[in-house]
């Protein structure tokens, strides 16, 4: 934790993709705000678009697939960060730094070998995920009275109970015990370059350009820091621009750091307030959930923690 602190100051989604904001919310350093943001607002504060009406379509939407060569794609990604204004001159420098990787394995993994049957993806409710057993029920009491009057700070200021904060950091990373082996950046450079969805480029493209920024702006190496193969970091998993728009110096030592407990439990609380949630009212606690993580089965098992601890 203090090498984090002292060598990059760490900023931490989820796993499901948050949609990006503009540049001007990066460049701005734009952090929590009082208001209530739906997750509309939070997709036409980044995109620049007024609400509208939504089209309805008839069945189920095809993926748009995407195409081109890594070296096309790279191409198209330094324009972005040109747009972005990030000047040639650092562009040079990240792209010809020898640590720059692309983590084939994780999307090699998802194939079976001939004759391998396809492995089962790991379910929250498995044994091997182990969320309901006693150890881990315990564990989630254990962080609630160890943090018990930043709990009831938080549960004040932005209504959410302490339980639903330690689920989703029980979902998320185990209390810290699987923080991510992938670099951030290479990550995010992986799925831009391999992904064969249109969405996922375009999102992965847009966070990079924001993890950049944001490393430029704190003195951050950009290579350094640590999360999943999707590039969300820190105890909460937020995704770069997640960090920016909801993350929050609790401890007020001029620090965001989503690798200690202040500022991870804060930014979640502030997180689920500004999209939505609503104590008492189950419909728009799911919802907020779920714009955490874009899957019905993470919202069923942080509930189910929720409600066991």
């Amino acid at each position: 934790m203090n090498t984090l602190k002292t060598g990059v100051v760490v900023v931490a989604a989820l796993f499901s993709f948050t949609c990006l904001f503009s540049s001007a919310a990066v460049a701005s350093n734009t952090v929590a705000g009082t208001e209530e943001i739906t997750g509309k607002e939070i997709q036409n504060k980044r995109t620049g678009k007024e609400t509208g009406v939504k089209k309805k379509h008839c069945g189920k939407k095809e993926k748009s697939v995407i195409t081109g060569s890594i070296e096309q794609r790279r191409t198209a990604l330094q324009t972005s960060f040109r747009k972005a204004g990030i000047s040639q001159d650092e562009i040079n420098e990240l792209f010809s730094d020898e640590r720059i990787e692309i983590y084939h394995n994780i999307y090699l993994s998802s194939v079976p070998k001939e004759g391998e049957k396809k492995k089962k993806k790991l379910s929250y409710f498995d044994e091997e995920f182990g969320l309901l057993k006693p150890e881990s029920i315990e564990s989630g009491k254990r962080i609630m009275a160890e943090n018990k009057e930043l709990f009831e700070k938080l549960e004040s200021r932005h209504g959410i109970p302490a339980n639903y904060i330690v689920a989703i950091i029980r979902v998320e990373t185990n209390f810290k015990e699987y923080l991510g082996e992938y670099g951030v950046f290479n990550a995010l450079y992986t799925m831009a370059m391999l992904s064969k969805r249109a969405k996922r480029v375009q999102m992965a493209s847009r966070e990079l350009v924001t993890w950049v920024k944001m490393c430029k702006q704190r003195s951050i190496d950009p290579f350094t820091v640590k999360g999943s193969w999707a590039g969300a970091f820190g105890i909460p998993q937020f995704m770069p621009s997640s960090y920016v728009i909801f993350a929050v110096d609790e401890n007020n030592d001029g620090i965001i750091d989503l690798y200690d407990y202040p500022d991870a439990l804060a930014s979640v609380a502030n997180y689920l307030r500004r999209v939505g949630w609503k104590t008492g009212d189950e419909k728009r606690m799911r919802r907020a959930v779920y714009r955490y993580n874009h899957q019905k089965a993470y919202v069923n098992a942080v509930f189910a923690y929720a409600e066991s601890i």
